[in-house]
């Protein structure tokens, strides 16, 4: 296992990457601001959460199902109220992401159900504070629910169990955050690749 500092200059550098693929439909999960549609035609993330709570967006595309490729937007939530983007690496076209959220026919609604706590991984250090943290790994199952955008219609939906797996090589600790820092892994690409193929290409 690499030692804390070298694990910390790398998140660090990670973060900057994730930072310049914005653009890209890489970044981290990272809430855009919200806007008034009467304001301009720019849409953002959180103007989709709606969707997820049963309401459509009336400014998305619309979705006729049948082959071709159906843009979808993915937004986390932690507690069933809040939702953000969640980057998702899928073939090209597959996402929408800002700050093109117009072209968006589906919204795919991630939350995590449940979380069962495993081992507790020590050596976490912050080299400039000389804070040290642990971490403690979880198993977790999330539910995926794919929705019409404009009409909020479910579509699908799927429950994934993912096991806590290794010790994470990277982590952060701020003020005020637990001891032990909670690590919940996330959903493979190729999972949710498999699971909305279907809708996102109508095949």
């Amino acid at each position: 296992m690499r030692s804390p500092s070298t694990r910390l200059r790398a998140a660090a550098l990670l973060l900057a990457f994730g930072l310049l693929g914005l653009a890209c439909g890489d970044a981290p999960d990272t809430p855009m601001p919200e806007a008034d549609l009467a304001s301009g035609d720019q849409l953002f993330d959180t103007q989709f959460g709606q969707v997820c709570r049963g309401t459509g967006q009336p400014a998305a595309a619309e979705f006729v199902p049948g082959p071709g490729v159906h843009p979808a937007l993915f937004l986390y939530t932690n507690d069933g109220a809040t939702y953000h983007s969640r980057s998702v690496t899928l073939p090209d076209g597959w996402s929408a992401t800002w700050p093109d959220l117009a072209r968006t026919q589906l919204v795919t609604c991630i939350q995590r159900l449940s979380a069962t706590p495993g081992q507790v991984c020590e050596g976490y250090e912050d080299d400039d504070s000389g804070q040290e943290w642990t971490v403690q790994v979880h198993d977790a199952t999330y539910e995926y629910v794919v929705r019409n955008a404009r009409t909020a219609d479910v579509i699908d939906k799927q429950t994934f169990e993912v096991p806590a797996g290794r010790c994470p090589m990277f982590s952060s600790f701020r003020e005020g955050d637990p001891q032990p820092k909670p690590y919940f892994p996330s959903v493979s690409n190729g999972q949710v690749e498999l699971f909305v193929r279907r809708h996102v290409t109508g095949s």
